[in-house]
């Protein structure tokens, strides 16, 4: 069994305290976790808020690269415990050596502030995936939850919010040059967050495979962070890959406890509309609130698999979701 998560905010959460640990903080998330519950590959975001009227002079930009100074300040102190990966040659020989891999990547295109150089820049740190936007409108695009002019981290935890897709307002003529240079760079692409108009820009612009690395499914659970199904059969024909998230938010729209039967019912959602090859994990852990929700930390995702095994889903399926499915996508965009 290997997991592949396609996103966290631990490093962000660890900004909050210097004197933490990648190897030991109490998070959900930390690599004595990842190395004793078969993770393969963790993917990091480095989560910007786009506006921020608490702290002065603040540049998502310059805040994006201290974000990233820590980010490989923690992997240098824990080099005998997880290894960076930025090319798929990368990733192959990590798997053959069985060693924990790090993938780099950003939540909210607007930390490039519309400068295309700026995205260079990050892709020469290491960035190899970028979602479009957070909850605000960027230089790139909009979001289906815009807290612009707000100021404020509030990632979904109101069970108020109903679905006001956005299907107006999607990428600029700035956000479509940026998906080109993605594309041609090797970064992947991430719809998370995105408008629906967004997403569907991004399909019709990108030549590779996106993925929405951490959403669930908005005919289940009816945020507007969810996907619908024409954007699952549009995921299908891009060869894309969605990750579920472990939001309780996204999962539910109750106040019954979000657990491992939800995640799987969205997985199954997924799967018989669309197929197994589209689906993969992204937990969201250290981004969510582990309030109301049975998976509390990363040691809760080799049980989700364990669900699928007792539920009748074969050996061969399980890899797709846990690892596989976002290996292939990985290997469409990175370079070598």
């Amino acid at each position: 069994m290997k997991i592949i998560d396609m996103h966290s905010d631990t490093i962000s959460s660890l900004m909050e305290d210097k004197n933490l640990s990648l190897y030991d903080a109490e998070r959900m998330i930390n690599l004595k976790i990842l190395n004793s519950s078969d993770y393969f590959l963790q993917c990091f975001a480095m989560f910007i808020l786009y506006e921020n009227d608490k702290e002065e002079n603040y540049n998502p930009y310059v805040y994006c690269n201290e974000m990233i100074d820590r980010y490989y300040e923690e992997l240098d102190k824990n080099k005998e415990f997880i290894t960076p990966v930025y090319t798929y040659s990368d990733i192959e020989r990590n798997l053959k050596e069985n060693k924990l891999s790090s993938l780099l990547t950003i939540e909210e295109g607007g930390v490039c502030l519309g400068d295309i150089s700026k995205l260079e820049h990050f892709f020469n740190r290491g960035i190899r995936l970028m979602t479009i936007t957070w909850n605000f409108k960027n230089e790139l695009a909009s979001p289906n939850i815009d807290l612009t002019g707000i100021n404020k981290r509030t990632v979904t935890s109101n069970t108020t919010i109903k679905p006001t897709a956005n299907i107006k307002d999607g990428l600029t003529q700035k956000g479509i040059e940026f998906i080109r240079k993605m594309n041609e760079l090797g970064m992947v692409i991430d719809c998370s967050h995105a408008s629906d108009k967004t997403f569907f820009d991004c399909i019709e612009y990108s030549s590779k495979p996106i993925v929405c690395s951490h959403s669930c499914v908005r005919n289940i659970a009816d945020h507007p962070r969810n996907m619908t199904d024409e954007m699952l059969l549009a995921l299908k024909k891009n060869n894309g890959v969605v990750g579920i998230n472990f939001c309780h938010d996204f999962l539910r729209r109750d106040d019954e406890e979000a657990t491992i039967d939800d995640v799987v019912k969205h997985i199954e959602y997924i799967k018989n509309l669309i197929g197994i090859d589209y689906i993969g994990l992204g937990s969201d852990f250290d981004g969510i609130s582990n309030d109301n929700i049975e998976m509390k930390d990363a040691t809760y995702m080799p049980k989700i698999l364990s669900r699928l095994k007792d539920i009748g889903y074969t050996d061969e399926e399980i890899d797709k979701i846990s690892y596989l499915n976002v290996l292939r996508v990985l290997k469409a965009n990175l370079k070598d």
